[in-house]
């Protein structure tokens, strides 16, 4: 049998998992996690990706034994609700965030296959809330050994193989069959980083949606006792091969270190994970101002990594689509120096040719800043600096941005921002119920409630 040292540690995590599935820091954090991750579906609801994504998935209903989609009275197959509520969730770039050295990505994206499968096979919120925390170790790790999300492979990868292991999980596979099941999530799922380059299209809120898809497919196909390669990492011909890297066995392990789902980050702001402390520094100068209109220069201090992925490409200077701009350390920066903060609707058309905003992007120049490439990836710094037209300047540093694993918000604010987003979608009765559901998930019996309590009354 040929080796893979990549699989063997993963299958050591799964089996963690199963011999102490529940712990009450990791159970509280993933509680953290999902109530954001479902306001950031609300948030995007009416939004054209995700309505078009439901409008797709009413031509193939399922009626009894299908799984929920947020906010929707609708039951499809469990691969397809994962679909759409992850393209939900990712739409805004509002969910959360991992950083490693050279990889990137949300596991959170993620929930969504272990929400379908746990409402698939009746499991209740402990069990669902085991399966997220193994998601977000396994797509973690992989974050870490692979180092893939910004040159040539799309970090939605590693998340179709968490996707397969959280839902493997769930269906009470055995070590043979989880193996074969992230086994066949990796070998025919190579996804481009082309999705997150240029001009960025609607495919870039769908990706890790699909990707949730294509890992709960896989870990039906293992339990129907179809068979996968047995070395997909480091086997001839396997990832390793294909990326031209060496696994890093020390990281991918992670011995003597927290679990991984501490080290996540909420975001504030819709923008990419790379732009938040830049968003809440350019808050900070923005106060001193009366107005944008004072403003002659800004130069934003990033790392080399946040500078090629979020202002490296000309496009980013003047983005046509919502997906370019938030992926736009440019277009936030300015845009929150324009309005004194970033908001989830200033990605509109209309928006994005504010000329106030177009005027500073003229001005706006990022750099590579010493302090910030050292400081990375414990931190994700940022610095911005602003000059007025009579030459004052103004300026404002932000090492671990208000959200930052190590500045998190607190649980009141998770729900605020839950709040925020689900209020105008389902009301503020139904979001304060599904808000205390989530906060006790470790003694619901059937998750179910909990897809119960996103759809409105209206809808009922």
């Amino acid at each position: 049998m040929a080796q893979d040292r990549v699989l063997d540690a993963l299958m050591d995590v799964v089996r963690a998992t199963r011999q102490n599935p529940n712990d009450p820091v990791t159970d509280r954090a993933a509680k953290r996690f999902i109530l954001d991750s479902l306001g950031t579906a609300f948030g995007g609801f009416y939004e054209d990706t995700p309505t078009s994504v439901r409008h797709l998935l009413r031509s193939a209903p399922v009626g009894d034994g299908g799984c929920s989609v947020i906010g929707d009275t609708a039951k499809v197959v469990p691969a397809m609700a994962a679909f759409a509520n992850s393209a939900m969730i990712r739409y805004l770039d509002l969910n959360d965030s991992y950083g490693s050295t050279v990889g990137v990505g949300h596991p959170s994206d993620y929930i969504a296959a272990a929400m379908a499968t746990a409402e698939r096979v009746g499991a209740d919120g402990a069990q669902l809330l085991a399966a997220v925390n193994l998601s977000y170790e396994v797509f973690c790790r992989l974050t870490d050994a692979t180092k893939i999300g910004v040159d040539k492979w799309d970090h939605v990868i590693n998340g179709a193989v968490a996707a397969a292991a959280s839902s493997a999980y769930l269906l009470g596979l055995s070590d043979e069959q989880t193996r074969h099941a992230m086994s066949l999530a990796l070998t025919p799922n190579l996804a481009l980083q082309v999705t997150r380059l240029g001009t960025l299209s609607m495919w870039k809120g769908c990706a890790a949606g699909n990707a949730c898809r294509n890992g709960i497919f896989a870990a039906d196909v293992a339990a129907a006792g179809i068979s996968g390669p047995e070395a997909p990492f480091e086997g001839r011909g396997g990832l390793f091969e294909a990326i031209g890297k060496e696994p890093d066995m020390v990281l991918m392990r992670r011995e003597g270190m927290r679990p991984a789902i501490l080290d996540c980050h909420i975001k504030r702001y819709p923008s990419g994970y790379f732009s938040q402390g830049a968003v809440e520094a350019a808050e900070n100068v923005r106060a001193e101002f009366a107005g944008s209109e004072d403003i002659e220069r800004v130069v934003v201090g990033t790392f080399e990594f946040g500078s090629r992925v979020m202002a490296g490409d000309r496009e980013k200077w003047h983005p046509t689509t919502r997906e370019t701009a938030d992926h736009s350390i440019p277009y936030a920066v300015a845009t929150a120096l324009v309005n004194g903060t970033l908001h989830r609707s200033d990605f509109d058309e209309a928006s994005l040719n504010r000329p106030e905003v177009l005027r500073l992007l003229d001005h706006l120049e990022v750099v590579v800043d010493p302090e910030c490439e050292s400081a990375w990836p414990e931190a994700c710094m940022n610095k911005v600096t602003v000059w007025d037209k009579s030459g004052n300047e103004r300026s404002s540093t932000v090492r671990y941005y208000r959200g930052h694993a190590l500045n998190p918000l607190s649980d009141e604010e998770v729900e605020a921002k839950f709040a925020d987003q689900a209020d105008a979608v389902i009301g503020t009765a139904r979001a304060k119920e599904l808000a205390q559901l989530v906060w006790r998930l470790d003694q619901l019996s059937d998750v179910s409630d909990l897809f119960r309590a996103t759809v409105p009354d209206a809808k009922r």
